[in-house]
């Protein structure tokens, strides 16, 4: 009771209107401010008890109204949540009374808990709504990724042609690939057919050279039959593991070959003899990348079929691996049968695999400068003969617009220890990779 008379007495203290009262600061306002931040005095300095009261009651109201400000802040913060997990719940679950629930809480009506699903609630359904929402996204990725590849597709079609018209006008006709021979002298006696240990020399200095008869007709017969029946078997599905990664896809395909068919490791092995001595000298100098003339430390890096079907398209010029000071690798494409040329030669631009000739194919977008105005050569191979080439080298297949498919059987060897970035994903079944060598092929 005395309390509630004090009360009484401090409203009607505050309502005073003299002029003493207008021009000091209030009582309340000195014991609010004292209380809070600890200045006992202004307690002190008031006498009465009922002035204690009054302020103490004072302070306890303006506490009280603090307290309730913070839980409106804190009771609102609660409805925002609640109605955000609400409205997604309604937007990807379908809970329509859960999203009514959403619009009474937003509106200020208290939310009441419970279960998320309604009466009578259907999770089959609700699986099915969620199961067509991830399929239609997926069937949306898929496409994206389809519209992405057909914009790359034709933005390599646009390269390939503004690399062909510079090419056409300014570096002239294409040349033929200088050939050696994997014995001294070739069949014909051509006087211009070189020795093999010479092939060594020219590859080191033009990063490519033309070598006559790496297989025989009768292997390469038996080879092309193999590799038309196993294509044909697994051409149904194009995500198989035995097709690789090629440029301009259109009829064009790697297809990787099994090192333990007898057909295919038959090639292998007498191919591999009939570069031996080029290996040796190119992937074993030390002077151009090489660990030694030891061909067990030279390694197969890559066993596969490259098919260019009819209508096949032309690829831009590129390089197989990008520069690095030291030779890593050197590829030998070898006819299955005889390429003219409008079965689409490989060309190649002989004294690219430099650092120079590279550094300016770039700063001219790879679509112009004195790198695509080097003389070009295109592998015009007979049956057996085969297109000896450094990685680096910058290189192309040409448009197929014959009747024919054109099928290259080739090998990839390179020095074990050379910096190659392309070692893990070259185009090789995985049961090959980093097993076998020079010296354990020609075993």
């Amino acid at each position: 009771m005395l309390l509630r008379v004090n009360h009484h007495r401090a409203i009607d203290i505050k309502n005073k209107k003299d002029d003493d009262f207008k021009k000091k600061p209030s009582k309340k306002a000195l014991v609010v401010k004292g209380f809070r931040f600890g200045a006992s005095r202004s307690f002190s300095s008031l006498n009465s008890s009922s002035s204690r009261s009054s302020d103490l009651s004072t302070f306890r109201e303006t506490c009280a109204e603090e307290d309730d400000d913070r839980r409106r802040r804190r009771q609102k913060r609660t409805k925002t949540t609640n109605s955000f997990l609400l409205f997604v719940n309604a937007m990807f679950l379908n809970a329509e009374p859960a999203f009514a629930r959403e619009i009474l809480t937003a509106t200020g009506e208290v939310f009441q808990g419970g279960p998320t699903a309604p009466e009578g609630f259907d999770s089959g359904a609700n699986f099915v709504v969620v199961f067509v929402t991830v399929l239609l996204a997926g069937y949306g990725m898929v496409t994206s990724f389809e519209n992405q590849a057909e914009t790359t597709e034709a933005a390599t079609l646009d390269r390939v042609s503004k690399q062909k018209e510079y090419m056409e006008k300014y570096a002239g006709k294409s040349g033929r690939l200088g050939m050696v021979s994997s014995s001294i002298m070739s069949d014909d006696g051509d006087d211009d057919t070189k020795s093999e240990e010479d092939g060594a020399k020219v590859l080191e200095a033009r990063g490519c050279v033309g070598v006559v008869k790496v297989l025989s007709e009768e292997t390469c017969r038996e080879l092309l039959e193999h590799i038309n029946s196993a294509i044909a078997k697994d051409s149904e599905d194009r995500t198989n593991p035995n097709f690789g990664n090629v440029y301009s896809r259109k009829n064009r395909f790697d297809y990787k070959l099994d090192l333990k068919q007898p057909t295919v490791r038959k090639a292998v092995k007498e191919a591999s003899a009939n570069l031996r001595q080029i290996l040796a000298k190119t992937c074993g100098n030390r002077k151009i990348g090489g660990t030694s003339s030891d061909e067990n430390q030279i390694e197969l890096l890559e066993l596969a079929a490259l098919v260019s079907d009819p209508q096949s398209s032309r690829q831009p010029v590129h390089p197989d691996t990008n520069y690095r000071q030291n030779l890593c690798a050197v590829t030998t494409f070898i006819a299955l049968q005889d390429v003219s040329e409008a079965m689409g030669p490989t060309l190649f631009i002989p004294e690219t695999n430099t650092l120079e000739a590279h550094k300016s194919f770039q700063e001219n977008l790879e679509l112009g400068g004195p790198t695509l105005l080097k003389p070009n050569v295109k592998a015009l191979l007979k049956t057996g003969d085969g297109s000896v080439f450094d990685s680096r080298l910058l290189h192309c297949g040409t448009e197929n617009v014959s009747e024919s498919r054109r099928v290259l059987f080739y090998i990839t060897y390179g020095p074990k220890n050379a910096e190659n970035p392309n070692r893990g994903f070259s185009t090789i079944r995985e049961e090959f990779r980093g097993r076998y060598t020079l010296e354990d092929v020609c075993a």
